[in-house]
């Protein structure tokens, strides 16, 4: 919110300068007439976009979201090895709540683990520890794990 009411007094402060009569100025040649021509285009261009960016997170409606509660379909656990920071755990968790078949996914730094509910239609499970490699981590099933710690 703090960006956006930012670029919007930027963007009026903008206009105000560009709109209001300069009273000094006594020399209104054709180059100026031509610069001040090109800035309002170049204003009038971008308003559109700035709005359009404003509105960016409202206009998707976070699709992704819309799956993140849907504790249905096969679950798998699994040891994350390489995160660095709660971060690491956020930014997996949302691209691969983005990928189709994903039913629910939750990553937890703290613990090295990650939770998984998945349509094994459109996401097999051997499919996971690619997506997870593809962010810049390391996968391992959490029986598979527990199984070479125990032996």
């Amino acid at each position: 919110p703090v960006f956006a009411v930012l670029s919007l007094v930027v963007l009026v402060f903008a206009y105000f300068k560009l709109f209001k009569k300069d009273r000094e100025a006594c020399c209104n040649t054709e180059d100026s007439k031509k610069s001040l021509r090109k800035q309002k285009y170049i204003l009038l261009g971008i308003t559109p976009i700035v709005f359009v960016l404003l509105a960016f997170p409202y206009l998707i409606g976070g699709s992704h979201l819309n799956n993140s509660n849907d504790q249905t379909g096969i679950k798998s656990e699994w040891l994350v090895e390489g995160m660095t920071c709660g971060g690491c755990a956020a930014g997996m968790e949302g691209s691969l709540a983005a990928t189709d078949g994903m039913n629910f996914c939750k990553v937890s730094y703290e613990n090295g683990t990650m939770l998984c509910y998945t349509d094994d239609n459109k996401l097999p499970i051997d499919n996971i520890p690619g997506l997870v490699t593809s962010n810049g981590y390391k996968a391992i099933p959490k029986t598979e794990k527990s199984i070479i710690n125990g032996g």
